[in-house]
């Protein structure tokens, strides 16, 4: 599997940490205030029928129409425009390939073959007929600081029309929680049915999917206070949806899986609650259980429950950035963050949950990669040590494929080790791709490299060293097989992994390697062995430059990011490498940014390469609407045709931004370097410009703050180990002298050497005025 734009093959609160002030100076802690008013003005809004009232909010008629998605604990909505998952929005494209729809998503509904599945419909309405009424007066507000979803809609049916409310959230819990209150002429009582998807699609039906799919099957049981719905397929998990109601006269019919009111223009709320029997124990019991425990707290205190949550996720970290527009995406970025990683065990695919992108698999190939290096940037910790136990979980998965794995003609077999593959199941499983010349993914090892690679960030960012047994058994035996495949090339001058030595799998074994050997998980020969594998390198304009794989030509306007991930995420090569500005020279000017995320990966570059220009705009690349953004709600996947509004939200490619970002206030990469405002753009040197609690390999928190008169930056050792670091601090221009004795300048950067942290530490540096 090959993704580039060249198309070539419960949050921790208490680690928000408030630093004392003094002086009267700018503290790097007061980022937070503004940071929450970022949050706040970040909110989603749609409204109006036929035409944006107040662009660029969203409106109905649009053809581009993105559903909002909230979720938490394992369940994500995309959710419709009447607030449920049916009907989808009525002018959106329904010709193509893709199909855009709602959907609910729970993270255990798989099948047996790396497939994600979405086996229910919601459809709300009214009447025996659930009629849900045409829209004639539409708005919707997702508040992202507190994950409530507001839905005002202007309904008529059978010569009347009436007001409707739907109020919405997903808990920490994973429970969908939602509130309708009817206002007006309503003549007919509310209700919910839940629907088995009969229509199953596996991997767009293309290549060995085009056929017919079994679909669910449903059956459903009620009792006076709500329904509950199971749902099986051939060699799939049972699925189960409780939904307990919370109403005057609660109305429950089991053969028509229905449920809602007796009278009409009540208000009713439903907390409906997903479970699988992939998740551990009998589903429909635990999917009732969530159901009724949320309805016996209420709508009420679980608003405020999941307001906590959301705030102290966002407060996990803050950007203060004088870009707006910048500042507005970072935050909605960090929210999909939340959606798809908080409270949750399985990771989200490349396009979330969706099913219209490679089955919905879970993809270490490269989206997990940049995924974990967002949260782990952002001080999500959590979320992130979620990511490394799931990656630990798919071993024994892992070392049955070793033993043989077959994608359509391609078979692989090993005597030792861990095998994946680019797209992944819930458990590890490696996916089947559609077309018999993908079978090529068997020889992927790189994936296996960076699900070791998600493992170590997390211990090496957060110091968990419960965690060390995880991540060393992932290094050890993705490298078993990593180093079974690297083959001696006395013509080239090294060894290159014999079946795909593409620049990625080169730089993934070399690392690997290299990782092993420093861990002490090496075996007899890998030390050697990693100084002997070969980077394909070409000349290009008088010097050398990285390229595809060995033998390829280099040429101006051409090349991939890619191929620079020996410097992110590798590590292999530092940004003063000569191959780096050669490499990224020739790649700016090539198609990169088609595959969005590129974008953020790019910035990435630039900001270690202390170019703020380009990390800034490489950025704002991420940010055009109808190109990357589609209804001012999502990035997408890559620009190629109208069909891409279709797969989004690209979650990846709101991590690219985070990490992006993250990357022009502080490099965070080093073990030995804390490298503050290394690119900052022109335009916002006259601007405030701040970070707190953003996160550093080692366990150590950095904040900072900059503007023309005033620098000053906090670190703290969050680990259980002393820390020792050299702090490099870009200065405003023109700058020559600090009041920190201990600092010294040179070309406008102030330099700290050997800054000694003992556990729990924290230390401020005011190196201006």
């Amino acid at each position: 599997m090959m993704r580039s734009g060249a198309r070539l093959p419960v949050a921790l609160v208490g680690a928000v940490i408030a630093f004392a002030v003094g002086g009267g100076r700018p503290a790097a802690q007061d980022a937070l205030p503004s940071w929450q008013r970022t949050v706040a003005a970040a909110a989603f809004r749609k409204q109006g029928v036929d035409r944006p009232e107040l662009p660029p909010s969203g409106f109905l008629a649009n053809p581009h129409y993105q559903c909002e998605t909230i979720g938490l604990g394992g369940t994500v909505v995309r959710v419709g425009p009447h607030g449920f998952t049916s009907p989808a929005a009525p002018a959106v494209d329904r010709t193509g390939h893709l199909e855009s729809r709602p959907y609910l998503s729970q993270q255990h509904w798989w099948d047996e073959e790396a497939h994600r599945h979405q086996p229910f419909d919601l459809v709300g309405g009214y009447g025996d007929d659930v009629t849900v009424g045409e829209i004639q007066t539409f708005r919707h507000l997702l508040d992202i600081a507190t994950g409530f979803l507001q839905i005002d809609l202007t309904l008529a049916a059978q010569g009347t029309s009436w007001r409707s409310r739907r109020e919405m959230f997903v808990t920490p819990e994973g429970v969908w929680v939602v509130r309708v209150t009817d206002m007006g002429a309503v003549t007919m009582p509310f209700r919910l049915r839940i629907d088995p998807n009969r229509n199953v699609r596996i991997y767009l039906n293309g290549g060995v999917y085009a056929r017919t799919h079994e679909p669910w099957s449903a059956a459903a049981t009620a009792n006076e206070k709500g329904l509950f719905v199971t749902a099986e397929r051939p060699r799939s998990c049972t699925a189960a949806l409780a939904v307990a109601i919370d109403a005057a006269t609660p109305f429950v019919d089991a053969s028509s899986r229905v449920c809602g009111a007796i009278r009409p223009g009540s208000t009713i709320t439903f907390y409906i609650a997903p479970a699988s029997s992939y998740g551990g124990g009998d589903a429909t019991e635990t999917a009732w259980a969530k159901a009724e425990a949320a309805r016996r707290q209420g709508f009420n205190v679980l608003r405020k429950q999941t307001a906590r949550w959301w705030r102290a996720f966002f407060a996990m970290s803050s950007v203060v950035l004088p870009d707006r527009d910048l500042a507005t995406w970072y935050a909605r970025s960090i929210w999909y963050l939340g959606v798809f990683f908080g409270n949750t065990d399985v990771p989200p695919g490349c396009n979330g949950t969706s099913l219209e992108s490679f089955a919905g698999a879970i993809c270490p190939e490269y989206d997990l990669v940049i995924d974990q290096r967002a949260l782990l940037y952002s001080n999500h910790g959590t979320e992130a040590r979620h990511v490394c136990d799931w990656a630990g979980g798919t071993l024994p998965q892992a070392r049955t494929a070793r033993e043989g794995l077959t994608l359509h003609e391609v078979s692989v077999r090993y005597d030792r080790g861990a095998k994946y593959g680019p797209l992944l199941g819930h458990d590890g499983t490696v996916l089947v791709p559609p077309t018999t010349r993908e079978g090529i993914w068997a020889h992927e090892d790189f994936a296996g490299t960076n699900l070791a690679l998600v493992a170590l960030d997390y211990v090496d960012w957060s110091g968990d060293e419960s965690r060390s047994l995880i991540a060393s058994k992932l290094l050890r035996e993705t490298t078993q097989v990593m180093a079974q495949e690297l083959v001696p090339r006395p013509d080239i001058g090294g060894h290159l992994h014999q079946r795909m030595p593409s620049t990625v799998q080169q730089a993934a074994a070399a690392f690997a390697l290299r990782e092993a050997s420093r861990r002490g998980e090496a075996e007899d020969g890998w030390d050697a062995l990693a100084g002997a594998v070969y980077l394909p390198t070409a000349d290009h304009e008088g010097g050398r430059v990285l390229v595809a794989g060995p033998g390829a030509v280099a040429e101006r306007g051409r090349g991939d990011v890619t191929w620079l991930v020996p410097l992110w995420w590798y590590g292999i090569i530092g940004g003063d490498d000569p191959l780096v500005k050669p490499t990224y020279d020739m790649v700016r000017e090539s198609m990169t940014g088609d595959y969005v995320f590129n974008n953020g990966w790019m910035g990435v570059i630039a900001a270690k390469r202390y170019d703020g220009a380009e990390a800034h705009r490489w950025a704002r690349e991420l940010l055009r609407p109808g190109v990357t953004l589609f209804d001012d709600c999502c990035f997408g996947e890559i620009i190629a045709d109208r069909e891409d509004f279709k797969k989004t939200p690209e979650v990846a490619a709101h991590a690219a931004l985070v990490c992006a970002v993250s990357q022009m206030l502080l490099d965070p990469d080093s073990d030995r370097e804390l490298t503050v405002f290394p690119a900052l753009p022109a335009a916002w040197q006259r601007d405030r410009v701040a970070f707190s609690h953003l996160a550093a390999r080692g366990g150590i928190l950095v904040s900072g703050e900059r503007s023309p008169r005033a620098v000053s930056v906090v670190v703290e050792n969050r680990a259980t180990g002393d820390r020792t670091r050299t702090l490099r601090v870009r200065l405003p221009a023109g700058t020559t002298t600090l009041r920190i004795p201990e600092a010294r300048v040179s070309d406008e950067w102030a330099i700290i050497p050997d800054i000694q942290l003992a556990p729990g530490e924290r230390r401020r540096f005011d190196l201006l005025p």
